[in-house]
């Protein structure tokens, strides 16, 4: 799992927006400190393609963590979200946790939330499984 992290780490998107994946007990979180000069939209809040972004990298981290197991990756096809709560600053974590393991396609649920723990987005995602 650590080849997973540090070759996710490394990628330019990543590096652009700042997300830190990284190993929690048996799964894989994904953590962003906002950055005001980056991060946020017109209004001040933080974008939700900052918040998507977050979502989609723990649930599909999570879901090639499995697929890895069998030789398989998989990317996303489709990406449902449902904002609860703005953030304006601070730190938000993602997780994520495979729900369904086909032979073409994976399903999986993710969250973040702020640090105060509570919820600001919740999501399925659905990845096709290239190999």
């Amino acid at each position: 799992m650590k080849n997973i992290i540090e070759l996710v780490s490394s990628s330019p998107w990543y590096r652009l927006i700042g997300m830190k994946p990284k190993v929690e007990g048996d799964r894989i979180v994904v953590e962003l400190s906002l950055d005001r000069d980056k991060h946020l939209q017109a209004l001040g809040l933080v974008h939700g393609g900052v918040i998507a972004s977050v979502l989609d990298s723990a649930i599909g981290l999570n879901v090639n963590r499995e697929l890895a197991k069998l030789g398989k990756t998989a990317v996303t096809a489709q990406l449902n979200i449902h904002y609860l709560r703005p953030v304006r600053e601070g730190k938000i974590t993602g997780t994520g946790k495979i729900l369904h393991k086909g032979s073409r396609v994976a399903v999986g649920y993710g969250e973040v939330r702020n640090e105060k723990g509570e919820l600001v987005a919740t999501g399925t995602a659905t990845f096709y499984i290239t190999s």
